[in-house]
C-alpha cells in the first residue's frame, strides 16, 4: 500500500474538520437565533442596520430603526441579537469639579 491513499484520506479528514464542521455549527446557531426572534428584541442585520423587532412574520421581520421608521427585513438577514448595555452596580459615580 502506498502513501498516496493515506495522504488523501488525511486531507479529506482535515478538510472536514477545518471547513465543513464549523460551517454546520454556524448554520445551526443562525437557525436557532432566527427561531427565537421575538418582538422587542434588539438586533443587528448583515447590512449593519441596528433596530428593534416590532413584528415577526414567517420569512421576514419588521424592524424599527428610528422613531416611527420601520423597515421589512428578511429573517435570514438578521446576524445577531444585541444585549442591552447595563452599568455595573459597583462602579462609583464620577464627580465633576
Amino acid at each position: 500500500m502506498t502513501a498516496a491513499p493515506i495522504f488523501l484520506v488525511g486531507l479529506l479528514v482535515l478538510f472536514w474538520l477545518l471547513i465543513v464542521a464549523p460551517q454546520r455549527r454556524r448554520r445551526r446557531q443562525q437557525e436557532a437565533l432566527i427561531d427565537q426572534l421575538e418582538p422587542g428584541d434588539d438586533v443587528l442585520t448583515v447590512g449593519g442596520l441596528l433596530g428593534t423587532i416590532r413584528e415577526v412574520g414567517e420569512h421576514e421581520v419588521v424592524l424599527e430603526i428610528a422613531a416611527e421608521t420601520r423597515v421589512r427585513v428578511a429573517k435570514s438577514a438578521i446576524s445577531g441579537r444585541i444585549e442591552p448595555e447595563t452599568e455595573p452596580a459597583d462602579m462609583p459615580e464620577t464627580q465633576l469639579p
